[in-house]
């Protein structure tokens, strides 16, 4: 793909852009309290719009346009569980996590229950986090590479290498400032692309709607009680509202960004801003794969072939489609880069700061001073850096990456959440080495269903209902022990 002057000066401004930002509101950081919460003191609006970054990722952005290209909206079904999901954490986590005063949530856990169910946690949100950020990176990765016909590697090692800079020097600050005007730089592409779309499109914007809509683009609800059809609304309702309380609120990744604002109020005012934005930012991308086709219908000589693959066509769109030379190619580049980058920093800051956080300091290094413990921070952001690039790298073969994404951590977030909503939901129920079995049993108990249902036909479970049953699980076997006395005890002193 060739770019124009004016687009190679938009990709160069957003990257000189980024890198100011991210030493600007990086610097002074003198401990782990600024490195991993940003001294407590960040704004909610700007937390909110570093959790839209965040969550959006580079699958929204380049994916879920290919969804609506090669079906419909069925994706924003999926938006009703969210919203309430986030309101239950608002009402029942964020509470728990700013009463404790915790630096990350499974501090929360190792209050609550003790060490065992905090460290068991904490591993788990480590395979999560490597497996979900890695497959976010490679599909960024991978539309670049097709884009400029880079080799795919490089492209990983310098989108992971840009991250690592400014989020190894300047901690949360730095990734929640960045990831904040990334999100308005990928949200901005979306429009201005959405833009050129009802004007490069032959015919009125209302007549391409309607041929969108005549086409089944359009439709959104699939009203079927079948519990493994996994476009059924009442099935997408129950597993977004599971999905988004584990991803939300038991993954360091997203809850860290709500522990730097100043106190509870603000962190639940962020958290309720993302919940009303993030609507228009599905739909927008949504609706842009949909005018995609649209496109194509209109233009039949448009060379779509091989690249007509549902989770590739959004890149060859920008490849092929976008004038060079008007900044709109370059802005597009940008977005991925945005996406791409909004998703792998705050990953690697929420991985630093578990490590640090839940295993060196209370197990190597109990009472170090706060210079080592921040040197160590960052050289973990570094070494976190290169594991999510070999991940990339090594599901760089899979043709499904939203669903190897939701499928991969939907084994391992019912776990976590069960446990979670085992300590805020009741205060005598949970024993810790107890809990530890109950979320590794879940885990192995998924996979096994996941591995007899690819290898036989005779069992199938949809994969919305994974997280649903390690949550129940985990929290059932959990209430059958009772929490010892001297937990209970230990819990209910003041942080």
């Amino acid at each position: 793909m060739n770019l124009g002057l004016l687009d190679i000066a938009v990709l160069g401004a957003y990257f000189i852009a980024i890198l100011a930002v991210g030493l600007w509101f990086g610097r002074r950081e003198r401990s782990t309290h600024d490195f991993f919460l940003g001294g407590r003191r960040q704004h909610w609006l700007v937390v909110g719009l570093s959790i839209i970054a965040t969550e959006v990722s580079a699958l929204t952005f380049l994916i879920v346009p290919g969804r609506s290209y090669e079906s419909d909206f069925w994706y924003l079904q999926t938006y009703v569980g969210s919203f309430v999901g986030r309101i239950l954490i608002v009402l029942i986590l964020l509470p728990a996590f700013y009463g404790g005063s915790v630096t990350t949530v499974y501090e929360y856990l190792g209050q609550r229950f003790g060490p065992w169910t905090r460290s068991t946690a904490s591993l788990m949100f480590f395979a999560s986090r490597i497996v979900g950020s890695g497959i976010r990176l490679l599909a960024a990765a991978m539309a670049l590479s097709l884009i400029f016909h880079w080799p795919l590697a490089w492209v990983v090692l310098i989108g992971a290498g840009i991250a690592i800079a400014y989020t190894t020097f300047g901690g949360i600050k730095a990734v929640i400032w960045t990831d904040a005007l990334q999100a308005i730089v990928f949200v901005g592409g979306g429009i201005a692309v959405l833009v050129f779309l009802f004007l490069a499109t032959p015919g009125s914007w209302t007549g391409n709607l309607t041929t969108a809509y005549e086409a089944g683009k359009l439709h959104t609800f699939t009203w079927d009680w079948s519990a493994n059809n996994d476009k059924a609304f009442w099935v997408l309702m129950i597993w977004s509202t599971v999905q988004t309380m584990a991803a939300l609120g038991t993954d360091q990744d997203l809850t860290q960004r709500m522990l730097t604002c100043p106190d509870l109020r603000r962190g639940q005012r962020s958290l309720l801003f993302n919940a009303f934005m993030g609507f228009p930012v599905v739909v927008l991308f949504l609706l842009i794969g949909a005018l995609v086709y649209v496109y194509y219908q209109s233009i039949p000589q448009a060379p779509i072939g091989s690249m007509a693959a549902k989770d590739r066509v959004f890149t060859h769109f920008i490849s092929t489609a976008l004038p060079v030379g008007y900044g709109l190619k370059g802005l597009l580049v940008a977005g991925i880069f945005a996406a791409a980058m909004s998703s792998l920093d705050s990953a690697l800051g929420a991985l630093s700061s578990t490590a640090v956080t839940d295993f060196y300091r209370p197990y190597i290094r109990p009472r170090a001073s706060q210079t080592h413990y921040l040197r160590v921070a960052r050289v973990t952001t570094f070494l976190f850096g290169i594991i999510l690039a070999a991940v990339a790298l090594g599901f760089a073969g899979s043709e499904q990456l939203l669903e190897d994404a939701f499928g991969w951590v939907g084994l391992i977030f019912g776990g976590m959440l069960g446990v979670f909503l085992l300590g805020v939901l009741t205060r005598t129920r949970g024993r810790d080495r107890i809990n530890t079995l109950a979320m590794v049993s879940s885990v192995l108990i998924l996979a096994a269903i996941k591995f007899f249902q690819e290898a036989r036909d005779t069992v199938y479970i949809a994969w919305p209902w994974w997280i649903v049953l390690g949550t129940a699980w985990t929290f059932v076997v959990g209430t059958c022990f009772r929490t010892r006395p001297a937990d209970i005890d230990r819990a209910a002193e003041p942080a």
